[in-house]
């Protein structure tokens, strides 16, 4: 009896070890999560990029990862005769910092202030967002400081951007933190637009940033989904600017990593 429980016993401890040891390794080498008719140009050029403006969207970019199946739950469901607009960018960095160091980069919205981009409107280069800050609750206008420090697995946060073209919007802010990966999705929980025009409703804007740590660099993944009513205008507005921005965005947090 006392071999049998004994048996047993050691039968669990190797299932939750073995089970820790999945959780916690890497997903192995970048050609593990990243389609193969995109791998080759996607190490040599360290970036590709892609936009769509379907109804249903297939995700071309999106890699193999664990929390990869949230992006597709978290694809706007389309209203019928509205304009939809869906932005991938995927990324290889050769040298890796850690996901927790990449989680606190995500988590500092005030330092976003620093991100420029291409104004189509202005023809120019400007700021994207005037100001950005976390806030104290949903739709507040009430500045905290960032709240990038520690795990942010399972935590939601809420903030404002006042943006250089959609003028003053509000997200909350949701995380997935693991070892050698991190989810962060944005959602917008105001009406937003260009300028009097509001055309987005809240919660039709999400964008997702996913980052995997492999053993031979890091992928990043951008996907931004949209949902706008049609207006006369606002269909070229809003491709041009929310291409642009979501280059900028992008690139930005390489370059902090």
């Amino acid at each position: 009896m006392k071999k049998k429980i004994f048996f047993i016993t050691a039968g669990l401890f190797l299932g939750v070890c073995t089970s820790m040891f999945a959780q916690n390794k890497t997903s192995g080498k970048v050609k593990d999560i990243v389609d193969s008719k995109y791998l080759s140009q996607l190490t040599k050029e360290g970036k590709i990029v892609v936009t769509h403006e379907d109804q249903v969207v297939n995700l071309e970019l999106m890699p193999k990862t664990a929390y990869a199946s949230n992006i597709k739950n978290n694809l706007i469901k389309k209203q019928p005769k509205h304009f939809y607009y869906t932005y991938e960018a995927l990324y290889y960095i050769p040298e890796t910092i850690s996901v927790q160091k990449a989680s606190e980069i995500a988590r500092s919205i005030s330092k976003m202030t620093t991100i420029q981009y291409y104004s189509n409107t202005r023809r120019k280069v400007t700021s994207l967002y005037k100001k950005a800050y976390m806030t104290d609750g949903e739709n507040s206008n009430v500045a905290i400081d960032d709240v990038n420090y520690g795990n942010c697995n399972g935590k939601t946060f809420n903030c404002l951007m006042d943006d250089a073209s959609f003028g003053v919007t509000h997200y909350q802010l949701d995380y997935i933190q693991v070892q050698n990966e991190l989810l962060t999705v944005f959602r917008n929980t105001d009406e937003m637009g260009l300028g009097p025009i509001k055309a987005i409703l809240p919660k039709d804007l999400v964008i997702n940033l996913l980052i995997q740590e492999c053993d031979d660099g890091m992928v990043v993944y951008l996907c931004a989904d949209l949902d706008s009513k049609k207006m006369p205008g606002v269909r070229a507005k809003i491709t041009e600017s929310m291409t642009a921005r979501m280059d900028a965005i992008s690139s930005w947090f390489v370059s902090m990593m």
